[in-house]
């Protein structure tokens, strides 16, 4: 599986992720806020032009507590914000 970086980038905003005040030269921080919290975020290479391979897809799907295929549907679309939260919710993520 290899999804595009900067169409994930685009569309995890989409999404309701934000770019973090924190970052650093080589990497963009998105948090996802629920509610005015910080509940989780992911991060990006910055200065890479390569698309997102397995080994990444599956670091970020673990960070935004999803499965890879999950992960896939939230950066392609299939998969919307609130159908995200109610993953979050159902594993325990939100209170």
């Amino acid at each position: 599986m290899v999804l595009e970086k900067n169409k994930a980038y685009k569309n995890l905003k989409k999404k309701g992720f934000v770019d973090s005040a924190d970052h650093s030269n080589d990497h963009k921080y998105l948090e996802f806020f629920y509610e005015g919290k910080m509940i989780l975020y992911t991060k990006l290479s910055h200065g890479s032009k390569k698309d997102l391979d397995d080994y990444l897809i599956k670091q970020m799907s673990s960070q935004c507590k999803l499965t890879k295929q999950q992960f896939a549907d939230l950066v392609n679309c299939p998969l919307s914000e609130e159908a995200f939260i109610e993953i979050l919710r159902k594993g325990g993520e939100l209170e």
